[in-house]
């Protein structure tokens, strides 16, 4: 399926995207990242983490030397890719779009960090889909992203034709019974997290979720019929 959001970012604006916040990339403090501060107050110790839209992967690449454990970036950008290879050799890298992950096997932790508001929607099910391939049976899913009181969208203003989509996401999982929520921080997009107060037009969750295929259902016995 042809969608402009996918084709928009896998011909040039991935690059254009990365090559704008290459600065916030080389300064990345773990200890100063909101999805980072949610693992940590789980005390995940996964034997494997992969990064959907991790640009040069750095994020990974600090959880991976922090807990000894295999890293995979995926990015649509294949100047994110490149110079990710170049600083972090022992991170497995692979350029792709969510929708299609080119990746096989399950993780124990899957990370997706303000990627899934630009996802056209025609793709959004199918990248849900894709996400959740990824997450092994008693694995864990953590999710940042917009958090707007409903649905809400607004343009992109770097292209135009193009739109930011905001919505719970963490939700999406929850809602088909095999996620739970483990922890979650709320705040204000670029400013604190956590925030009692932040305004809905820019708030943010980062979100820890836990995957079981049988577990978070309760049994019920049904009565016999008479």
């Amino acid at each position: 399926m042809v969608d402009a959001q996918a084709t928009a970012f896998s011909s040039g604006e991935g690059d254009r995207y990365f090559e704008r916040n290459r600065a916030a990339a080389t300064a990345y403090d773990p200890d100063a990242d909101p999805l980072v501060r949610v693992l940590a107050m789980a005390d995940l110790r996964p034997d494997s983490v992969i990064e959907i839209g991790a640009a040069s992967g750095h994020r990974v690449a600090a959880l991976s030397e922090r807990w000894g454990c295999r890293a995979v970036a995926v990015d649509p950008s294949r100047a994110a890719v490149e110079e990710g290879r170049q600083r972090y050799p022992r991170v497995e890298f692979a350029v792709g779009t969510m929708d299609e992950i080119p990746i096989a096997g399950v993780f124990s932790l899957v990370l997706v960090s303000f990627v899934f508001h630009w996802v056209g929607r025609s793709l959004l099910l199918r990248s849900i889909a894709e996400v959740d391939r990824l997450v092994a049976d008693g694995g864990h899913l953590a999710i940042g992203d917009f958090l707007p009181a409903g649905f809400a969208k607004t343009p992109y203003k770097h292209q135009a034709g193009l739109w930011t989509f905001k919505q719970d996401y963490a939700d999406a999982f929850c809602a088909s019974g095999l996620y739970c929520p483990v922890v979650s921080l709320i705040g204000q997009y670029g400013g604190e997290v956590p925030s009692g107060d932040a305004d809905p037009t820019h708030r943010v969750a980062h979100s820890l979720l836990h995957k079981s295929l049988d577990t978070h259902y309760q049994e019920v016995t049904l009565d016999e019929p008479p």
